[in-house]
């Protein structure tokens, strides 16, 4: 990516074409990533890799929409960070919204040469103070 801005236009469209490689390309090999299903940490995208393999590869005919909302980046030559909320909408066949969900995301990009990739990922969602149930609709 020669901006950070790519970032938020080439993951939706990876994931839209389940192309697990094109995700993990925007990703530098020490990423570290906080994700909130199963491991929950990935110390490095060798690690991860087969998260985000198992993912795109499992979706049989459904398709992932993802939506970047609110984004603030902040950045300086070589280090950035972006946050704001994604939202992935499972989609059937048929265009069909089969189900969704909002969570807050922070990016840390470092510019690596010429292109910046990410090199920490954290995706959380608040919790319920009553039963400490996600929020996944912000």
């Amino acid at each position: 990516m020669k901006e950070i801005e790519e970032f938020f236009p080439s993951y939706k469209d990876a994931v839209w074409q389940k192309n697990p490689a094109a995700v993990l390309r925007l990703y530098d090999s020490e990423a570290v990533q906080f994700d909130m299903w199963d491991k929950g940490y990935y110390s490095n995208l060798q690690e991860w890799t087969p998260e985000i393999e198992n993912w795109l590869n499992s979706l049989g005919e459904e398709k992932v929409k993802v939506d970047f909302e609110m984004i603030k980046i902040h950045q300086s030559d070589s280090t950035g960070f972006a946050s704001g909320l994604i939202k992935f909408q499972a989609i059937s066949p048929e265009g069909i919204v089969l189900r969704n969900m909002k969570n807050r995301i922070t990016i840390g990009f470092s510019k690596l040469k010429e292109d910046w990739k990410v090199v920490h990922q954290h995706i959380s969602a608040p919790v319920t103070s009553e039963d400490l149930t996600a929020i996944l609709d912000l």
